[in-house]
């Protein structure tokens, strides 16, 4: 299976999202907040 790796633009646009806590080429961590939000809205029914 093959890993994609961000662009640098890709990078930089997420790193203007409030939701995340940290970025690289190869990870992405969200923060908290946004996983209680996900979690919430998960277990309302509200799927991806």
């Amino acid at each position: 299976m093959s890993r994609k790796l961000f662009t640098e633009e890709q990078i930089a646009a997420l790193r203007q999202n409030p939701y995340v806590y940290s970025v690289s080429r190869s990870t992405l961590v969200l923060r908290k907040s946004f996983k209680e939000i996900f979690y919430t809205e998960y277990m309302e029914g509200v799927y991806p």
